[in-house]
């Protein structure tokens, strides 16, 4: 780099431009650069010709100058500046190019770095491919595992151990329980199972428009060539639609609760003897906040030395609050067995018998049942 200057600065220089000994103090500084300033500033100069103002003006830079890099030293070193001598000419150059060996010496290091950085870049990546696989195997690990809980607990259900042992409560008939197992466990996914959501939901509107579209074009065809009957078309096309839309996500909503309802009551162990299990379960039917409806047991089983149970309970309601019509039903059957000295197997599960409209309702008395159970039972591992 010629035309730098790496000599250091000659600090008793720059005292003697302040009329200063070498050492003085940051007070005198001040107070000599004042008191030189009153004299030699430009606009308190006594001389105004053209060859002294220069020279005033010179005079006022360098002291200036001077002021400034003392205070700097002050201020950082909070000491008087120790004098060095200045370098010599040989000094500098050997110093130049030590500086300039210092400077290759950073390049060459900066372009390692530049290729530590891209072999870094393609690492992430690599390691951002392989999570991704990761995940999707997970998924699938997922969804067989699901499907082997529901095999096991259907195979315990079906075919319940006979010795010492209650009558089997008949588990409640559910229509294409399968098919709505099979599509929920999709929906559950934690690695993909929003996409399936997002995707469904955006079919199922794309689809009720469709529909919506098509009804109103039949069936209004002969008023839509007037413009009242192309403006009630299109209403009533649009409350098709949000009616559809209701009907369909709280029909997909209720499917989804008791699916999860049966999910988690799939056979599993309670840290509770089967005679305290039996307690709590007949005591979480008794607390039903919704539609003044209450829990009526149907049927109840248990062996004699009360180590398995069985019951059968149904609930009758109405969203109104009608008591003459209180005709849709929610059945909850329950089964459990002792699997050790402080430990219960149980396992139960849901129906409904009620309109698709009247879905959304039941669903919530199962939910809060299932709320209820796992709260007081522990939820299922």
């Amino acid at each position: 780099m010629p035309g730098h200057d790496y000599r250091p600065v000659d600090y008793d220089r720059l005292y003697y431009r302040l009329d200063l000994e070498p050492g003085a103090s940051e007070a005198d500084i001040k107070h000599n650069y004042r008191h030189l300033a009153q004299i030699l500033h430009p606009d308190k100069w006594r001389h105004p010709t053209a060859v002294s103002m220069r020279w005033a003006d010179e005079q006022f830079k360098r002291m200036k100058e001077a002021r400034e890099l003392l205070e700097a030293y002050w201020s950082v070193h909070h000491a008087p500046p120790v004098s060095r001598s200045a370098l010599s000419i040989a000094q500098a150059e050997q110093l130049h190019a030590q500086m300039q060996s210092l400077l290759a010496q950073r390049e060459r290091v900066r372009g390692e770095l530049d290729a530590l950085r891209a072999e870094r870049t393609r690492t992430l990546d690599e390691i951002q491919r392989m999570k991704i696989e990761r995940d999707v195997l997970r998924g699938e690990l997922v969804g067989l595992r699901d499907e082997a809980h529901v095999a096991r607990a259907h195979a315990t259900t079906v075919e319940p151990q006979r010795e010492a042992a209650p009558q089997a409560v008949d588990a409640p008939s559910r229509p294409n329980g399968g098919m709505r197992d099979f599509l929920f466990s999709r929906f559950d996914d934690p690695s993909r199972g929003w996409l399936l959501t997002l995707s469904a939901s955006v079919f199922a509107c794309i689809v009720i428009f469709v529909l919506a579209h098509l009804i109103v074009s039949v069936a209004l065809a002969p008023i839509a060539r007037f413009e009242a009957g192309r403006w009630f078309a299109r209403m009533l096309q649009w409350a098709l639609v949000a009616g559809g839309v209701v009907l369909v996500f709280g029909w997909g909503w209720a499917q989804r609760t008791l699916y999860r309802a049966g999910h988690a009551g799939r056979e599993h162990a309670v840290a509770l003897p089967a005679d305290e299990t039996r307690r709590r379960v007949s005591a979480a039917l008794r607390h039903e906040p919704h539609y003044g409806a209450e829990w009526s047991v149907e049927s109840y089983e248990a062996a004699p030395d009360e180590t398995r149970f069985a019951l059968r309970a149904l609930l009758r309601f109405s969203s109104g609050g009608q008591p003459g019509a209180r005709r849709h039903t929610v059945t909850f059957y329950c089964q459990a067995r002792a699997a050790g000295a402080a430990q219960t197997a149980l396992a139960y599960d849901f129906a409904v018998a009620a309109p698709t409209w009247w879905l959304v309702p039941a669903a919530r008395v199962v939910r809060d049942l299932r709320k209820r159970l796992d709260a007081d039972l522990g939820a299922p591992r």
